[in-house]
């Protein structure tokens, strides 16, 4: 039997424009990177061939990779064959070194974290130490990433290192090790009811850390409600914050949709496992330091309606990057994707395709953030972060201790103090006298009164063309010295969170992991909030309703 199938003319043409126009436009596409690409490297070889100086061809190159990279978005990345084996053991969590974290000022790396149990912890290398040589070789103008380079290397390595410390030069030999990165550094009962579980980062089985955590907490049946804190975690591997999630909510929730322009990028993210947590009351912490995997806990969560979200408004990253391997073992890390919340919103808050004038990305305004709804019905955002449920002000409207952390002056009392006291009492005891207090508030005054007259001065010197007018209004105003005892009055006016952000940086010195946490408790806002809101059942219901 013949069967015949008869289409419409009509049909047939429109596949054929269908398919012609498809065709070129790929066409026309492939042609435009091949003849980019013939132009690109005869440019390079021009140049390598006749510029007036030596060139050196590997510089050069990178240099042109950067900048072409960098109008994309910071995400997209090329590493060579040294920086992605840097890469691939930052992903992992494990690298051979000293445990420690650093930052540039005055153009030399200082210590702003050693980790319990590593190299510098056991060399007694301290926060505020100034890294001024590692190997022999001088540290001054070196970023980040090059301190990094001197300090990782084989496990049972030594290094010579010199520090400055209260102004003393300090030699040091110190024995590299594996370092292992904590995903939950701790996990603890607040109080009678409450547990605590701090999530570092979205490492490599962090969401069965959690689930052991949640069991240890919850095996003797006195744990009624857990906080789950995010704060400072930049993000990880986003399958295992669908899986934790899924401890919440147990399996077949959708937790992220990933949206790209190849199909490969394009996923639906659900959970998959039974848990025996999916009605514990639940507040999830954050702040503007929490990004990526982090976001996607607390967005999806929010918009469940299966927890509260409490603190701050969060970073605002809603793109998905995947690595992709390159000649001559080198590597790059591209964003392939954009990722929604179970409502649809995208979170990304910089948006790098329309950018300002002086080249930096834009934020979407407010009245431009659509609406989407929660599972309950609640109005949620995009654009623009994960907004808390119960927003806490972190500094409780006090500028000043803002200005004070940033300049980190809390740092380096902090410092000065372990360097000048061995030791001190039990991290839950530790208490500065009323006078330690007036007397860091005392010299504080000052130096905040000099950080507020030099921005004072640079603003008015570029708002008046006229430098003798400027300086004259600077110098005939007197503004320095009557700042500082207003300053000081300010300072004493909340001088209980000063007391307890300089206690807590001074235990940072000389406790670690429960210690250091456990004494936290009592005094963080955050935390504060939370049990308030955890421990009520009609507030925590108040807040998942319209």
């Amino acid at each position: 039997m013949e069967v015949r199938l008869k289409i419409r003319k009509s049909v047939v043409l429109a596949l054929v424009a269908f398919v012609l126009t498809t065709g070129f436009r790929i066409y026309d596409e492939l042609f435009e990177y091949s003849k980019n690409l013939e132009i690109f490297s005869a440019a390079y070889k021009e140049v390598g061939k006749n510029f007036v100086d030596d060139v050196q061809p590997g510089d050069l190159m990178r240099k042109g990779l950067d900048a072409m990279l960098s109008n994309l978005d910071p995400y997209t990345v090329f590493y060579s064959e040294s920086q992605a084996e840097e890469a691939l053991l930052d992903r992992q969590g494990e690298y051979n070194g000293v445990g420690c974290r650093v930052f540039i000022r005055n153009n030399y790396p200082v210590v702003s974290e050693v980790f319990a149990g590593f190299a510098f912890s056991k060399a007694d290398v301290r926060p505020g130490d100034i890294l001024t040589k590692i190997a022999g070789q001088s540290m001054k103008g070196k970023t980040i990433p090059d301190v990094g380079v001197f300090l990782r290397g084989a496990p049972d390595s030594e290094v010579e290192i010199e520090i400055e410390r209260e102004g003393k030069i300090i030699k040091k030999t110190v024995k590299r090790a594996e370092v292992i990165s904590k995903n939950v550094p701790y996990f603890g009962m607040i109080d009678e009811s409450t547990g605590y579980i701090k999530l570092e980062q979205f490492g490599q089985k962090c969401a069965t850390e959690i689930q052991n955590a949640l069991i240890n907490l919850s095996k003797d049946g006195k744990m009624k409600q857990v906080i789950l804190d995010l704060r400072d975690n930049g993000g990880g591997l986003l399958n295992e914050a669908v899986n934790i999630v899924g401890l919440f909510t147990g399996p077949g929730k959708l937790v992220v949709n990933m949206k790209g322009r190849t199909p490969e990028s394009n996923r639906a993210w659900t959970t998959s496992s039974t848990s025996p947590f999916v009605d514990l009351p639940l507040a999830i912490l954050i702040n503007s330091h929490s990004a990526s995997a982090s976001e996607v806990v607390s967005g999806s969560i929010q918009d469940m309606d299966r927890g509260v979200v409490i603190g701050r408004n969060s970073f605002g990253k809603g793109l998905v990057q995947n690595y992709f391997q390159l000649p001559y073992r080198t590597q790059m890390k591209i964003t392939t994707a954009k990722y929604y919340t179970p409502s649809g919103r995208c979170i990304q808050l910089l948006d790098y395709r329309h950018r300002n004038d002086d080249g930096s990305a834009g934020k979407m305004p407010d009245s431009l953030r659509q609406k989407f709804k929660t599972s309950n019905g609640r109005t949620v955002f995009d654009g623009g972060g994960i907004r808390p449920d119960k927003e806490v002000d972190e500094f409780s409207g006090q500028p000043l201790l803002k200005l004070m952390m940033d300049q980190r002056l809390l740092f380096d009392f902090a410092n000065h103090y372990r360097n000048t006291h061995e030791t001190i009492a039990a991290a839950r005891d530790f208490k500065l006298s009323d006078a330690e207090i007036d007397n860091f508030i005392e010299s504080s005054s000052d130096k905040i009164a000099s950080i507020l007259f030099d921005k004072i001065t640079e603003n008015l010197k570029k708002s008046i063309a006229d430098q003798d007018l400027a300086n004259l209004l600077l110098n005939s105003s007197g503004w320095k010295e009557k700042m500082v005892p207003e300053i000081a009055s300010r300072l004493k006016s909340y001088r209980k969170p000063l007391a307890y952000r300089l206690t807590q940086e001074i235990v940072e010195r000389y406790y670690f992991d429960a210690a250091l946490y456990e004494s936290s408790f009592s005094g963080d806002p955050d935390i504060e909030t939370a049990l308030q809101i955890v421990k009520n059942n009609a507030e925590y219901r108040k807040l998942l309703t319209p």
